[in-house]
Protein backbone atom coordinates (compact mmCIF):
# COMPACT_ATOMS: atom_id res chain seq x y z
CA UNK A 1 0.00 0.00 0.00
CA UNK A 2 1.58 3.27 -1.36
CA UNK A 3 0.02 6.81 -1.15
CA UNK A 4 -1.46 8.47 -3.59
CA UNK A 5 -2.81 12.19 -2.89
CA UNK A 6 -5.24 11.85 -0.32
CA UNK A 7 -5.83 7.86 -0.56
CA UNK A 8 -3.89 5.05 -0.72
CA UNK A 9 -3.15 2.51 -3.43
CA UNK A 10 -3.43 -0.92 -2.62
CA UNK A 11 -0.83 -2.95 -4.46
CA UNK A 12 -2.94 -5.76 -6.22
CA UNK A 13 -2.02 -9.43 -4.31
CA UNK A 14 -0.82 -7.76 -1.17
CA UNK A 15 -3.07 -8.19 1.90
CA UNK A 16 -5.07 -5.71 3.82
CA UNK A 17 -8.12 -5.28 6.18
CA UNK A 18 -9.73 -3.90 8.98
CA UNK A 19 -9.59 -5.68 12.32
CA UNK A 20 -11.64 -5.28 15.95
CA UNK A 21 -11.43 -7.24 18.93
CA UNK A 22 -14.41 -7.69 21.22
CA UNK A 23 -13.91 -6.69 25.06
CA UNK A 24 -13.66 -9.64 27.30
CA UNK A 25 -11.57 -9.69 30.06
CA UNK A 26 -9.00 -12.01 30.25
CA UNK A 27 -10.77 -13.55 26.83
CA UNK A 28 -10.00 -11.03 24.94
CA UNK A 29 -6.28 -12.72 24.45
CA UNK A 30 -7.95 -14.86 22.00
CA UNK A 31 -8.08 -11.59 19.92
CA UNK A 32 -4.74 -10.34 21.00
CA UNK A 33 -3.65 -14.81 19.46
CA UNK A 34 -5.55 -14.20 16.49
CA UNK A 35 -4.58 -10.92 15.50
CA UNK A 36 -0.79 -11.78 16.09
CA UNK A 37 -1.10 -14.41 13.87
CA UNK A 38 -2.76 -12.10 11.06
CA UNK A 39 0.10 -9.88 11.51
CA UNK A 40 2.98 -12.97 10.73
CA UNK A 41 0.59 -14.21 7.45
CA UNK A 42 1.71 -10.14 6.28
CA UNK A 43 -1.74 -9.09 6.60
CA UNK A 44 -1.57 -5.11 6.61
CA UNK A 45 -3.87 -3.46 8.87
CA UNK A 46 -5.66 -0.49 7.37
CA UNK A 47 -7.27 0.35 10.43
CA UNK A 48 -7.80 -1.48 14.05
CA UNK A 49 -10.38 -1.02 16.49
CA UNK A 50 -11.14 -2.21 20.35
CA UNK A 51 -13.11 -1.82 23.51
CA UNK A 52 -12.20 -2.90 26.85
CA UNK A 53 -9.77 -5.58 27.04
CA UNK A 54 -9.62 -5.64 23.23
CA UNK A 55 -8.61 -1.55 23.26
CA UNK A 56 -5.31 -3.10 24.84
CA UNK A 57 -5.14 -5.87 22.61
CA UNK A 58 -5.28 -3.57 20.01
CA UNK A 59 -2.76 -1.41 21.53
CA UNK A 60 -0.19 -4.72 21.61
CA UNK A 61 -0.69 -5.38 18.04
CA UNK A 62 0.41 -2.29 16.82
CA UNK A 63 3.02 -2.48 19.04
CA UNK A 64 3.73 -5.84 17.45
CA UNK A 65 4.52 -6.56 21.93
CA UNK A 66 1.85 -9.69 21.48
CA UNK A 67 3.69 -12.22 23.51
CA UNK A 68 5.96 -9.54 25.79
CA UNK A 69 2.44 -8.70 27.09
CA UNK A 70 0.86 -12.02 27.11
CA UNK A 71 3.90 -13.48 29.45
CA UNK A 72 4.15 -10.57 32.01
CA UNK A 73 0.25 -10.51 32.27
CA UNK A 74 0.94 -14.43 32.63
CA UNK A 75 3.68 -13.75 35.36
CA UNK A 76 1.39 -11.20 37.26
CA UNK A 77 -1.17 -13.90 36.87
CA UNK A 78 1.47 -16.89 38.23
CA UNK A 79 1.78 -14.38 41.82
CA UNK A 80 -1.93 -13.38 42.08
CA UNK A 81 -3.57 -16.03 44.83
CA UNK A 82 -6.91 -14.64 44.94
CA UNK A 83 -9.13 -12.31 42.90
CA UNK A 84 -10.91 -10.96 45.44
CA UNK A 85 -8.23 -10.41 48.86
CA UNK A 86 -10.38 -9.21 52.48
CA UNK A 87 -6.85 -8.07 53.63
CA UNK A 88 -6.77 -5.03 51.09
CA UNK A 89 -10.01 -3.62 52.48
CA UNK A 90 -8.55 -3.37 56.15
CA UNK A 91 -5.86 -0.97 54.53
CA UNK A 92 -8.14 0.88 52.76
CA UNK A 93 -7.42 -0.16 49.38
CA UNK A 94 -9.35 -2.27 46.95
CA UNK A 95 -9.93 -6.01 47.22
CA UNK A 96 -9.72 -6.31 43.59
CA UNK A 97 -6.43 -6.57 42.47
CA UNK A 98 -7.27 -6.55 38.79
CA UNK A 99 -6.84 -2.51 37.57
CA UNK A 100 -2.99 -2.89 39.17
CA UNK A 101 -2.27 -5.69 37.17
CA UNK A 102 -4.18 -4.39 34.13
CA UNK A 103 -2.66 -1.06 34.64
CA UNK A 104 1.45 -2.77 34.68
CA UNK A 105 0.59 -4.68 32.21
CA UNK A 106 -0.47 -1.92 29.90
CA UNK A 107 2.76 -0.08 30.50
CA UNK A 108 4.68 -2.52 30.59
CA UNK A 109 3.95 -4.08 27.16
CA UNK A 110 2.81 -0.78 25.04
CA UNK A 111 5.23 1.23 22.52
CA UNK A 112 4.27 4.73 22.31
CA UNK A 113 6.65 5.27 19.69
CA UNK A 114 5.10 2.84 17.70
CA UNK A 115 1.44 4.03 18.43
CA UNK A 116 2.31 7.46 17.53
CA UNK A 117 3.71 6.64 14.27
CA UNK A 118 1.67 4.15 12.78
CA UNK A 119 0.09 4.18 9.50
CA UNK A 120 -2.76 2.29 10.87
CA UNK A 121 -6.14 3.86 12.14
CA UNK A 122 -6.73 3.50 15.78
CA UNK A 123 -10.36 3.23 17.07
CA UNK A 124 -11.04 3.39 21.01
CA UNK A 125 -14.30 2.83 22.14
CA UNK A 126 -15.94 4.16 25.66
CA UNK A 127 -19.12 5.61 27.19
CA UNK A 128 -18.76 9.02 28.83
CA UNK A 129 -21.22 9.20 31.94
CA UNK A 130 -22.80 11.24 34.40
CA UNK A 131 -21.16 14.40 35.24
CA UNK A 132 -18.51 14.49 38.51
CA UNK A 133 -20.96 16.92 40.57
CA UNK A 134 -20.63 17.94 44.47
CA UNK A 135 -19.72 15.32 46.81
CA UNK A 136 -22.59 14.09 48.14
CA UNK A 137 -24.70 14.08 44.24
CA UNK A 138 -21.77 12.16 43.17
CA UNK A 139 -22.09 9.36 45.71
CA UNK A 140 -25.94 9.37 45.39
CA UNK A 141 -25.35 9.03 41.50
CA UNK A 142 -22.75 6.60 41.58
CA UNK A 143 -24.49 4.37 43.77
CA UNK A 144 -27.58 4.25 41.99
CA UNK A 145 -26.01 4.30 38.12
CA UNK A 146 -23.79 1.39 38.95
CA UNK A 147 -25.92 -1.83 40.04
CA UNK A 148 -28.48 0.10 37.40
CA UNK A 149 -26.47 -0.65 34.80
CA UNK A 150 -24.94 -3.96 35.85
CA UNK A 151 -28.36 -5.03 36.20
CA UNK A 152 -29.38 -4.20 32.50
CA UNK A 153 -26.27 -4.93 31.24
CA UNK A 154 -26.61 -9.16 32.70
CA UNK A 155 -30.00 -9.48 31.40
CA UNK A 156 -29.44 -7.89 28.36
CA UNK A 157 -26.80 -10.40 27.93
CA UNK A 158 -29.31 -13.52 29.00
CA UNK A 159 -31.97 -12.36 26.69
CA UNK A 160 -29.08 -12.12 23.43
CA UNK A 161 -28.11 -14.94 23.90
CA UNK A 162 -31.53 -15.98 23.57
CA UNK A 163 -31.81 -14.75 20.20
CA UNK A 164 -34.53 -12.29 22.30
CA UNK A 165 -33.96 -8.28 21.53
CA UNK A 166 -33.68 -5.95 24.49
CA UNK A 167 -33.22 -2.47 25.27
CA UNK A 168 -32.81 -2.43 28.76
CA UNK A 169 -28.97 -0.93 28.27
CA UNK A 170 -30.40 1.45 25.91
CA UNK A 171 -32.48 2.62 28.47
CA UNK A 172 -30.35 2.93 30.71
CA UNK A 173 -27.89 4.77 28.44
CA UNK A 174 -31.03 7.28 27.67
CA UNK A 175 -31.72 8.25 31.26
CA UNK A 176 -28.51 8.72 32.42
CA UNK A 177 -27.30 10.26 29.74
CA UNK A 178 -24.55 7.97 28.14
CA UNK A 179 -22.15 9.01 25.18
CA UNK A 180 -20.35 7.21 22.88
CA UNK A 181 -16.65 8.42 22.94
CA UNK A 182 -14.05 7.13 19.99
CA UNK A 183 -10.59 7.59 20.75
CA UNK A 184 -8.53 7.93 17.68
CA UNK A 185 -4.28 8.45 16.90
CA UNK A 186 -4.67 12.17 17.73
CA UNK A 187 -5.68 11.14 21.83
CA UNK A 188 -2.83 8.51 21.46
CA UNK A 189 0.13 10.65 21.88
CA UNK A 190 1.52 10.42 25.37
CA UNK A 191 1.98 6.90 27.03
CA UNK A 192 -0.12 7.96 30.64
CA UNK A 193 -2.68 9.34 28.27
CA UNK A 194 -3.19 6.18 26.50
CA UNK A 195 -3.12 4.45 29.51
CA UNK A 196 -6.05 5.82 30.73
CA UNK A 197 -8.08 5.65 27.91
CA UNK A 198 -7.85 2.01 28.36
CA UNK A 199 -8.61 2.47 31.86
CA UNK A 200 -11.52 4.63 30.62
CA UNK A 201 -12.85 1.83 28.02
CA UNK A 202 -12.40 -0.68 30.88
CA UNK A 203 -14.16 0.39 33.51
CA UNK A 204 -15.78 -2.38 35.27
CA UNK A 205 -16.71 -1.53 38.83
CA UNK A 206 -15.34 -2.73 41.14
CA UNK A 207 -13.29 -4.70 39.64
CA UNK A 208 -11.99 -2.04 37.36
CA UNK A 209 -12.78 1.38 39.06
CA UNK A 210 -14.81 3.86 37.85
CA UNK A 211 -12.90 5.80 35.99
CA UNK A 212 -13.00 9.88 35.81
CA UNK A 213 -11.20 13.07 33.97
CA UNK A 214 -12.33 16.40 35.07
CA UNK A 215 -15.86 16.48 35.40
CA UNK A 216 -16.91 13.00 33.47
CA UNK A 217 -17.21 9.34 34.58
CA UNK A 218 -16.51 6.93 32.09
CA UNK A 219 -17.98 3.45 31.36
CA UNK A 220 -16.81 -0.11 29.52
CA UNK A 221 -17.58 0.29 25.99
CA UNK A 222 -18.86 -2.83 25.83
CA UNK A 223 -21.63 -2.26 27.74
CA UNK A 224 -23.48 -1.05 24.31
CA UNK A 225 -21.52 -2.30 21.66
CA UNK A 226 -18.73 -5.02 22.68
CA UNK A 227 -17.20 -4.93 18.48
CA UNK A 228 -16.56 -1.72 17.47
CA UNK A 229 -17.33 -2.51 14.07
CA UNK A 230 -18.99 0.30 12.58
CA UNK A 231 -16.24 2.59 12.91
CA UNK A 232 -15.03 1.29 9.27
CA UNK A 233 -16.83 1.92 6.26
CA UNK A 234 -19.27 -1.00 5.15
CA UNK A 235 -17.56 -1.59 1.88
CA UNK A 236 -14.23 -1.89 4.23
CA UNK A 237 -13.31 -5.45 4.29
CA UNK A 238 -13.19 -6.11 8.31
CA UNK A 239 -12.42 -9.36 10.37
CA UNK A 240 -14.66 -9.27 13.69
CA UNK A 241 -13.08 -11.41 16.77
CA UNK A 242 -15.43 -11.88 19.16
CA UNK A 243 -16.35 -14.85 22.01
CA UNK A 244 -19.84 -15.25 22.79
CA UNK A 245 -22.43 -14.71 20.36
CA UNK A 246 -24.34 -12.17 22.59
CA UNK A 247 -21.76 -9.71 21.05
CA UNK A 248 -22.72 -9.86 17.46
CA UNK A 249 -26.87 -10.03 18.27
CA UNK A 250 -28.38 -6.97 16.95
CA UNK A 251 -25.59 -6.00 14.67
CA UNK A 252 -26.73 -4.27 11.46
CA UNK A 253 -26.51 -6.79 8.59
CA UNK A 254 -24.82 -4.25 6.50
CA UNK A 255 -22.13 -3.84 8.63
CA UNK A 256 -21.47 -7.63 9.23
CA UNK A 257 -21.83 -7.90 5.38
CA UNK A 258 -18.32 -7.57 4.20
CA UNK A 259 -16.83 -8.68 7.28
CA UNK A 260 -15.03 -12.24 8.55
CA UNK A 261 -15.93 -12.77 11.98
CA UNK A 262 -13.79 -15.40 13.93
CA UNK A 263 -14.91 -17.14 17.02
CA UNK A 264 -13.06 -19.80 19.75
CA UNK A 265 -13.59 -23.00 18.22
CA UNK A 266 -13.70 -24.68 21.73
CA UNK A 267 -14.92 -23.16 25.01
CA UNK A 268 -11.94 -20.95 26.71
CA UNK A 269 -10.07 -22.42 29.70
CA UNK A 270 -10.07 -18.64 31.75
CA UNK A 271 -12.79 -16.34 32.57
CA UNK A 272 -12.73 -12.49 31.68
CA UNK A 273 -11.74 -11.75 35.64
CA UNK A 274 -9.67 -14.98 36.26
CA UNK A 275 -6.70 -13.09 37.11
CA UNK A 276 -5.00 -16.57 38.90
CA UNK A 277 -5.28 -17.79 36.10
CA UNK A 278 -2.29 -18.00 33.71
CA UNK A 279 -2.71 -21.58 32.20
CA UNK A 280 -6.05 -20.04 30.76
CA UNK A 281 -4.31 -16.58 29.71
CA UNK A 282 -1.71 -18.63 27.57
CA UNK A 283 -4.55 -21.19 25.97
CA UNK A 284 -6.76 -18.14 25.12
CA UNK A 285 -3.62 -16.62 22.93
CA UNK A 286 -2.64 -19.63 21.41
CA UNK A 287 -5.96 -20.66 20.38
CA UNK A 288 -5.96 -17.63 19.17
CA UNK A 289 -3.19 -18.29 16.72
CA UNK A 290 -4.01 -22.14 15.92
CA UNK A 291 -7.89 -20.56 14.79
CA UNK A 292 -6.68 -18.09 12.67
CA UNK A 293 -3.63 -20.82 11.35
CA UNK A 294 -6.89 -23.23 10.61
CA UNK A 295 -8.77 -21.11 8.37
CA UNK A 296 -5.65 -19.62 6.72
CA UNK A 297 -6.37 -20.04 3.18
CA UNK A 298 -9.78 -18.48 3.40
CA UNK A 299 -8.38 -15.15 5.22
CA UNK A 300 -5.80 -14.30 2.82
CA UNK A 301 -8.29 -14.53 0.22
CA UNK A 302 -10.46 -12.27 1.95
CA UNK A 303 -7.73 -10.19 2.65
CA UNK A 304 -6.32 -10.52 -0.83
CA UNK A 305 -5.89 -6.92 -2.55
CA UNK A 306 -7.71 -7.16 -6.59
CA UNK A 307 -7.10 -4.55 -9.12
CA UNK A 308 -10.64 -3.12 -8.70
CA UNK A 309 -9.48 -2.15 -4.75
CA UNK A 310 -6.43 -0.52 -5.74
CA UNK A 311 -7.99 2.75 -4.98
CA UNK A 312 -9.46 3.36 -1.54
CA UNK A 313 -10.15 6.33 0.48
Amino acid sequence: MVPFGRNWMQLPGSYEVSLAIAGGGCKAFYGLGVGYQLRKFGIKFKGISGVSAGAAMILGIVSESEELGLNYMANLAQRNTSNFKLSRILKGQTPFPHENIYRRTIRYSIDIDKIRNTNIKIYIQTIAAIPKIDKFTDMINKTKIIPQTASAFILDEADKLKGIPCDRVEKIKEKWNFREIIYTNDDLQDSQIVEQIILNSSSVPPVISLQNKDSTYFFDGGLVNNLPLEVFSTKEKKIGVYYEDSTIFGKDPDILKNTFLIRPSRDLKVSSFDYTNPTGIIDAFELGKMDALAIKDQVLDFCKVHFFDSLVA
